[in-house]
């Protein structure tokens, strides 16, 4: 009860996130947008924090969400949710082409690419699907299931940050340009690192890091 009479003002719900440690989610970029507003997040650190947080969906009135979770329905506060609905999305269609060319490139790691209304400050992060487990979970019970299928998680691009937008550029010039294509397996591995998750391919993100310096 003390936590929801402390939440500001304009917040309905009560946003936690999940993650290996508190460092780790202070930093995450999932929660740039609630930080910008000012709202209060839960921090899940522990690993039975999964399944009993399933069994509680709403406390004192307020609906709990996950943060990290994809279509997590941020509060908005009325007057930026009315400008988004009046402000025809023209970023989020010019950047159509690169969302599909990333999806062609990371099809084996991701379901899907999209926009993200979460991120202000980062240039992407990955979120898991309705329904999913937080990527720290997945890793700890694949280390005693090891025939445990893999999740394919959503990532989503911020279309106001410059990194996105100089791939755009790149896409416009040359879509199958391979220079992009080694951007958005950077940006991949870069969303997995943030969140504390081993890269696929170490090597192949050092040799590309030390292409970009040279």
């Amino acid at each position: 009860a003390e936590y929801v009479a402390r939440m500001p003002e304009g917040q309905t719900k009560i946003y936690y996130a999940q993650g290996p440690s508190t460092a780790l989610l202070k930093a995450s970029p999932h929660l740039e947008s609630l930080r910008k507003r000012g709202y209060e997040v839960l921090f899940m650190t522990h690993g039975i924090d999964q399944w009993a947080i399933e069994g509680l969906r709403e406390f004192e009135g307020k609906k709990l969400v996950d943060a990290m979770q994809e279509d997590s329905g941020f509060d908005k506060p009325a007057e930026e949710a009315k400008k988004e609905d009046e402000e025809p999305k023209e970023e989020h269609k010019s950047l159509e082409g690169l969302l599909a060319r990333t999806k062609f490139v990371l099809d084996t790691h991701v379901s899907d690419v999209r926009v993200s209304e979460r991120l202000t400050d980062s240039p992407a992060c990955l979120v898991v699907p309705r329904g999913g487990l937080p990527a720290h979970i997945e890793r700890l019970l694949r280390a005693h299931q090891h025939d445990l299928p893999e999740q394919k998680r959503i990532l989503e691009l911020n279309p106001a940050h410059p990194l996105i937008l100089r791939m755009q550029a790149e896409h416009n010039e040359r879509a199958d340009s391979p220079q992009l294509t080694e951007w958005i397996e950077l940006l991949y591995d870069q969303a997995l690192l943030v969140e504390g998750s081993p890269l696929p391919d170490p090597a192949r993100a050092l040799r590309a890091l030390a292409r970009r310096r040279a």
